[in-house]
């Protein structure tokens, strides 16, 4: 009988054992099941939403080409030599060629030492009219007006949203000339840039030129001037140029920065940067008497990677910056960026 009982229990045991197994397997595999449902439901709503915004900029293409007379058939010449590495980084040299229609939406924090906590937000949206033979794109972004693009050079940053219209010219003589008007914080503007690219053994050379005329800040411009190695497929060594004048503000800006680039893979980039700022009749709060020479040393750090998804990135600056108006003290900053980009992505 106690034999009996012992058998009895040992089938129970198992029979227990393997009804635990089937539900823990049964419960496994529908969290997993659950998760590829929820991936597959972000991965098709960004599909859609980003097809939408191609469709519907094609569609106000499609309108503003019948209001357009195009008389002119050479096309818009894209930069061929824009590396892999300004593509991922995206900087400003180089979106102030790109034609393609995106939204992209910027969140960003940024930590200072010698300044309080600074979070923004920030859209840039962009609709090319093919069917004007590219010539013309609209445009909505939120510009500030900083130097070499970087937001350390200038300390006290003016943000401002411009929307308007880019007409890009026919290329002459190898110069290519794009033109803007727009309203900046509800100002009127109008703009002009000229580029041509050169070629030096393995350097790339690329000056630019631009002019803008707004109804509140009057006449300004600025020169950037770019030498560009590329070390490998993935490695990209850049020196920059600038300089700029403003109406009603004395003397002129200028600036140097060296800048390396790595792109390990498609996903992550790394890149350091040494930056120089200085004006020639420069003045500030705690120097106010006019001063000539370079007023900002500063040493960027940048990693970004895109995370979960191709069309969401993340970017971390740490910086030290050394500004006259803090004596030269070092002002530690730690900035933190996340991107969400709309539209066509490779």
């Amino acid at each position: 009988m106690i034999v009996q009982a012992s058998g009895d229990m040992m089938k129970q045991y198992f029979i227990a054992l393997i009804l635990y197994l089937s539900l823990s397997i049964n419960l496994i595999a529908q969290n997993n099941a659950t998760q590829h449902t929820f991936n597959k439901y972000v991965d098709e709503s960004h599909k859609e939403f980003s097809n939408y915004v191609v469709d519907f900029f094609s569609r106000v293409d499609n309108s503003i080409s019948y209001w357009v007379k195009d008389t002119d058939n050479n096309e818009t010449i894209e930069n061929k030599t824009v590396s892999s590495v300004d593509e991922f980084f995206k900087d400003k040299k180089f979106i102030e060629d790109l034609e393609s229609s995106f939204i992209r939406l910027r969140l960003g924090t940024t930590l200072q030492s010698k300044e309080s906590i600074d979070f923004n937000y920030k859209i840039r949206a962009q609709i090319p009219l093919s069917r004007t033979k590219k010539s013309f794109q609209l445009f909505i972004s939120d510009i500030e007006d900083n130097h070499i693009d970087t937001d350390v050079l200038a300390l006290k940053k003016n943000t401002s949203t411009q929307v308007g219209v880019n007409y890009f010219a026919p290329i002459y003589k190898d110069i290519k000339s794009k033109y803007s008007i727009g309203i900046s914080s509800l100002t009127p503007y109008t703009k002009a840039r000229y580029s041509k690219d050169f070629k030096a053994k393995k350097w790339l050379i690329q000056p630019t030129q631009q002019f803008k005329y707004s109804f509140k800040s009057d006449w300004s411009e600025e020169t950037n001037i770019y030498f560009d190695r590329a070390l490998d497929e993935r490695s990209l060594f850049r020196t920059t140029l600038h300089r700029s004048t403003q109406a009603h503000v004395d003397g002129f800006d200028y600036a140097l920065s060296f800048s390396y680039y790595l792109t390990p893979s498609p996903k992550k980039g790394f890149s350091v940067s040494q930056l120089f700022w200085g004006n020639s009749k420069y003045s500030c709060e705690a120097h106010p008497e006019q001063y000539s020479g370079i007023s900002n040393y500063a040493t960027q750090f940048s990693w970004r990677q895109n995370i979960f998804r191709k069309w969401i990135a993340y970017e971390i600056q740490p910086i030290v910056s050394f500004h006259r108006e803090y004596n030269y003290e070092p002002n530690y900053i730690l900035q933190f960026n996340l991107d969400f980009y709309f539209g066509n992505i490779n």
